[in-house]
């Protein structure tokens, strides 16, 4: 949606407004390996977030204090999503197509609790710290898969390389000195 379509949608009844979604760019998302930069950030976003709406904070008010001092791909996206925000557009919609852009499962639910906190009225902050811990137990999990791979993977030289040399350098005097004594 452009944001001439979203400044003008707020004056347009919302049964009139057709919400479109850019199919190419969701399935390039999904089908890649995942935002790695965002999943890196964002269970600190998620925890800053939580701090911010611990502390009172309006969700809206959480969010434009927080983009000006991120830096990465999170960064970016808050940072679009607080200035269309300023200019007319609604909160709820510009997190789900943050949630859209970065293609990233945690933030997808974070937008999604962040939305229902919106549209109900709860405070968040207990859930949005839940979440933060989760994301960092997950963050663990794939390090040490990722580390058990890599294990694996090192052991390959020291299997088929240097194993057999030890073998040779410790087998080869022997030989000697048994054609020797024959």
């Amino acid at each position: 949606m452009q944001l001439a379509n979203r400044v003008i949608s707020a004056h347009i009844p919302s049964t009139t407004v057709k919400r479109t979604i850019n199919f190419d760019a969701l399935l390039s998302h999904f089908l890649s390996s995942g935002n790695k930069k965002a999943a890196l950030e964002l269970p600190d976003f998620a925890e800053a977030i939580g701090l911010l709406l611990a502390t009172g904070l309006p969700i809206g008010v959480a969010l434009d204090w927080l983009g000006p001092k991120m830096t990465g791909e999170i960064g970016s996206v808050l940072r679009t999503v607080s200035e269309n925000v300023a200019l007319g557009a609604d909160l709820v919609d510009e997190l789900e197509e943050a949630a859209l852009v970065l293609g990233e499962p945690g933030f997808m639910e974070l937008a999604e609790k962040l939305s229902l906190g919106l549209s109900r009225g709860v405070p968040m902050a207990e859930q949005v710290m839940q979440l933060a811990n989760s994301l960092r137990q997950e963050q663990g999990r794939r390090l040490l898969k990722q580390a058990g791979s890599s294990e694996t993977k090192m052991l390959i030289p020291t299997v088929f390389l240097i194993l057999p040399v030890t073998v040779l350098f410790a087998v080869f005097p022997s030989v000697l000195v048994l054609q020797r004594s024959l």
